[in-house]
């Protein structure tokens, strides 16, 4: 009887300990179900959703055009609401209100400087701190759309898009709430991210992203954008070059008033070289081209060669508690027949080596490898070309100018011609593509190619015919 008992207590007590393990299976099983369901319940409403959404969008830059309209003239649209007294935020709520009167113009009451423009049971949103705009809700079922970092007005010259700042509108990315935007505290959790195509953009006729400036007019920006990322470049290559070694002296280094190239403190030479040079040997740009590069840590001066062929002139290098930096003077590179060539603003301005925005401005120099012909431009990468020089040699070179159809140029004007002519695709490429800058002023060295370009500026700027256009 006893052992009969024991039995059945046994089995009892393992099949307890087996329902122990299955009830534990069994909850993990049911989470994860849940957690299917939720996922298979927003991808539904997602799609249940997204044809109101699309059917929305192509509204929205009209929208923007109106509010860019609204703040022109206005003196204190540059600034956020933030950064105004409540009156001045209420003025410039109310000039909206008047300028935007077919719509219902609401603050929303987030706290985050939102405003929604109202148009029967949907609404725009848009953030007032920043002039961006935020999403599109619907006021009826408490759905709202949001898309991050799309500014009203964009800095990059292309036209309104649900994308950031030098972004293209390939596909457009949408945080999709269950909220009512208009509920004091209604900050729901993200229901998820869903992408929307381009293709599903064109069939719902929202306008494509359209280039602001010309083809020419980019290139100039973009080789501005290639001028600080070359120059970055170097500071990293600089940085890593010398944080390697030992610090000998008592701190950074401190200028003499010659620019930062002066006596430090530290007891023992630091020099980093780079392939090919001989320690403590004077070098060049044109050394530092051809891989002689050289270093010296302690003095914090002299030149580069990135892994990519760049070389670069280090006009200083600190290093403190919080790291180190390196100023760039210039970075250069060899391109077919010549040089290509960026000076940087230095001396006072210190430039933030992590910072991607910072230092916009410098100096173009493309020359020749016989050193005949040079180019100097003033760029930046907000604004391309601005000014500059232009030494081209042949029969109608002067030394210190040119003589086209009987007119004395200087080379300030000839630069000026170049780029007018640059811009207006005077000269293509054999695909028919207008020729970039770099390729423009190399092609130039063919004698042919010259007189033919000097022909066409004096036939479209100098003659009487084209001054009467």
């Amino acid at each position: 009887m006893l052992s009969s008992r024991f039995v059945v207590c046994m089995t009892i007590a393992a099949g307890l300990n087996g329902c122990s393990g299955m009830t534990a299976a069994h909850v993990s099983d049911n989470s994860t179900q849940i957690q299917m369901v939720q996922k298979d319940e927003r991808e539904n409403l997602w799609q249940d959703n997204k044809g109101w959404l699309l059917s929305k969008l192509p509204k929205t830059e009209p929208l923007v055009r109106d509010i860019q309209s609204a703040l022109e003239g206005y003196p204190d649209a540059k600034y956020s609401c933030s950064g105004l007294s409540d009156a001045g935020c209420n003025k410039l709520l109310n000039l909206l209100r008047q300028k935007l009167s077919p719509y219902n113009l609401a603050q929303l009451p987030d706290g985050f400087g939102r405003v929604a423009l109202i148009d029967g049971g949907y609404a725009y949103v848009f953030r007032m701190t920043d002039w961006t705009f935020s999403g599109i809700a619907n006021l009826s079922t408490d759905i709202y759309f949001s898309v991050q970092d799309v500014p009203l007005r964009r800095t990059d010259e292309r036209s309104f898009a649900f994308v950031p700042d030098n972004k293209t509108d390939s596909e457009t990315v949408w945080t999709m709430y269950h909220r009512n935007i208009m509920d004091q505290g209604g900050n729901a959790s993200p229901l998820g991210e869903y992408t929307l195509t381009r293709a599903e953009l064109d069939a719902a006729g929202v306008p494509k992203q359209i280039d602001l400036l010309t083809l020419p007019q980019r290139n100039e920006r973009e080789l501005a954008k290639q001028g600080m990322v070359w120059r970055r470049r170097a500071q990293m290559k600089a940085i890593a070059m010398c944080s390697s070694k030992p610090d000998s002296g008592s701190g950074s280094r401190k200028p003499d008033g010659r620019g930062g190239r002066g006596k430090h403190t530290r007891t023992t030479s630091q020099e980093s070289t780079s392939t090919g040079s001989t320690p403590g040997s004077a070098t060049t740009m044109a050394d530092a081209l051809q891989g002689k590069a050289h270093l010296n840590c302690n003095a914090g001066s002299g030149y580069v060669v990135t892994e990519d062929g760049i070389a670069a002139e280090v006009y200083s290098l600190t290093r403190s508690k919080e790291g180190s930096d390196a100023v760039i003077a210039a970075t250069a590179r060899e391109i077919p027949g010549g040089v290509i060539r960026f000076n940087y603003p230095v001396g006072k301005e210190r430039i933030d080596s992590m910072n991607p925005d910072a230092g916009k401005e410098m100096i173009l120099q493309i020359e020749t490898m016989d050193d005949n012909n040079k180019l100097n431009l003033n760029l930046s990468s907000d604004t391309g070309v601005t000014a500059g020089t232009l030494a081209l040699t042949g029969n109608w070179y002067l030394g210190f100018g040119y003589r086209i159809r009987g007119k004395e140029i200087s080379t300030n004007d000839f630069a000026a011609f170049f780029i007018r002519a640059y811009r207006d695709c005077a000269m293509r490429n054999s695909e028919g593509i207008c020729k970039n800058i770099p390729d423009l002023f190399m092609s130039l060295q063919n004698p042919l190619i010259a007189a033919e370009f000097l022909q066409y500026i004096s036939d479209h700027y100098l003659s009487d015919a084209a001054k009467g256009r």
